[in-house]
């Protein structure tokens, strides 16, 4: 059977099953996981360990260290009054040792294992997980920049092997975080105070290679996937937002009722998952794609979920479906939040054409969006 009837009568067909593949992934969309209690303040950082699958420390502005299993959610080991004040800083420096800094101005290293495993010498006192900075440091030989954000609104890149800054760059705001991609060598993800979150490549500082656009607020945390081609944020105006790598709008969006300011988040070392701190104590479990299904999916369930991923790959352009799959519910401030700087962004293009069109010819000239991040690159 062929001819023009049977081919507009099958597209049809494919049309409709997209529609329907687009409507069934935000039927199914259930994003949020679990909720790992235990900080009793705001949760100010979260890294992965390098080594586990499941294991997640975080630190709060209460001076805690937790040690969290995401496969059994619950507390592996925990630090109390590891710091006065907030804990800024956490990083693992082998399979059980983390190091922390803390507004204290002190850093300070933990044996993270369980009191089970640890030596009957080591949990005598208060102090049982405390270890003394004697060890020579070492760094890993392919290791030679690493990084600074600065509250005087620079970026700073440090050259390891001379012991000197190599540039340094004044932006228009802040910068809050900033991660290094997992994939591209030379590619850095910041998450500024303007509410914009910017990729730069380390070759060429002057100019962000994407901009993206979507919290109404500051940016406070950022994290590249494992995989490299998505990253999560987390903003002030109380939202988890997915991106993917090179696409600047039109984010996957996470938030509850009960989750405050947004400060830290993670990606979970399988990209699985997603994890984001918040000031009202939790460390909450997002899935990385909010229709997949947790658990075991058989061989023709997988086979209908391909068939219907390719369709809305091949129909994304169709009104229809476009619109189904950008939609996404959000609260009523962060909607009015975001009229309003709709609004605001408008009337100052606006204002900018005038003046332009009311000044000698050549006087003025427009300036590209990624043109007006950098106000200087000292070298």
């Amino acid at each position: 059977m062929s001819g023009p009837g049977f081919v507009y009568k099958q597209q049809h067909q494919q049309g409709t099953r997209a529609l329907n593949a687009a409507k069934m992934e935000r039927m199914f969309a259930k994003p949020f996981v679990a909720a790992l209690e235990g900080h009793v303040d705001a949760v100010e950082v979260l890294k992965r360990r390098p080594e586990s699958v499941t294991d997640v420390v975080s630190g709060s502005w209460d001076g805690d260290i937790i040690l969290h299993n995401l496969a059994r959610r619950t507390h592996v080991a925990r630090v109390t009054g590891a710091h006065k004040g907030k804990v800024s800083g956490l990083c693992f420096a082998d399979e059980h040792r983390v190091l922390s800094c803390g507004v204290d101005r002190n850093v300070k290293m933990w044996d993270m294992r369980p009191a089970s495993e640890l030596d009957e010498s080591m949990i005598a006192g208060p102090s049982e997980h405390l270890i003394v900075l004697k060890e020579r440091a070492r760094l890993q030989p392919y290791i030679s920049h690493f990084y600074g954000v600065c509250s005087d609104r620079t970026f700073i890149l440090y050259d390891i092997r001379t012991g000197k800054a190599e540039r340094r760059v004044v932006m228009q705001m802040r910068a809050n975080s900033l991660s290094w991609s997992p994939t591209f060598p030379t590619s850095i993800l910041l998450g500024s105070e303007d509410h914009n979150l910017y990729t730069f490549d380390i070759r060429s500082l002057s100019t962000p290679t994407q901009i993206y656009k979507a919290h109404v607020a500051a940016v406070m945390s950022c994290d590249w996937s494992p995989t490299g081609t998505e990253f999560v944020s987390g903003g002030w105006d109380r939202t988890v937002r997915i991106w993917k790598e090179g696409q600047g709008t039109h984010p996957e969006v996470y938030h509850t009722k009960r989750m405050q300011r947004v400060l830290s988040t993670a990606f979970s070392a399988d990209a699985r998952f997603v994890l984001s701190g918040s000031d009202d104590g939790n460390v909450r479990v997002w899935k990385a794609n909010a229709s997949e299904k947790l658990g075991i999916v058989t061989a023709r369930e997988r086979a209908a979920i391909e068939y219907r991923e390719s369709l809305k790959d091949r129909w994304k352009t169709d009104a229809q479906v476009g619109k189904v799959q950008r939609s996404r519910h959000i609260p009523k401030p962060v909607y009015k939040a975001g009229e309003l700087k709709r609004t605001v962004v408008e009337a100052a293009r606006v204002k900018e054409e005038r003046r332009r069109k009311h000044t000698r010819a050549g006087e003025s000239k427009p300036k590209a969006e990624r043109k007006k991040v950098v106000i200087a690159e000292q070298s």
